[in-house]
């Protein structure tokens, strides 16, 4: 009999966690993707029913995190999850614009391919 790995919680499935670690990136690279990957997902969890348009704002953010029981006690940690989504936003929103999509168009594929092709071109800086 086999046992289950423990479900994954969040807003990643364990599917697109698979997909990320399975990437060639060097281990910074793949922790920056799978933050932006989170952060993606989060904000379209937000914005929910929308699937494309603009990322939502920091107050919805906000209003997102006071709905989260987890965060509840926690306001160190809320206030460093706002500045991450504040980091993650800027760079998302500048891939949409570069793909000529809204930053809620944005897919896993997108934010993998963009972090391969940042690689390829670091690594060919050194050649």
């Amino acid at each position: 009999m086999s046992i289950d790995p423990a479900p994954v919680s969040g807003p990643l499935d364990r599917q697109q966690i698979e997909r990320i670690d399975a990437t060639l990136l060097p281990a910074v690279d793949r922790h920056l993707l799978r933050l932006q990957a989170h952060c993606l997902a989060t904000f379209q969890q937000i914005a929910m029913p929308l699937q494309q348009g603009p990322l939502p704002t920091r107050d919805h953010w906000q209003d997102w995190c006071d709905c989260q029981p987890q965060l509840a006690n926690d306001a160190e940690f809320r206030e460093q999850l706002m500045m991450q989504f504040t980091v993650i936003a800027s760079q998302l929103e500048e891939l949409a614009r570069q793909l000529q999509l809204t930053p809620l168009e944005l897919h896993l594929n997108d934010l993998i391919q963009h972090a391969e092709a940042n690689s390829r071109q670091r690594l060919s800086s050194f050649e």
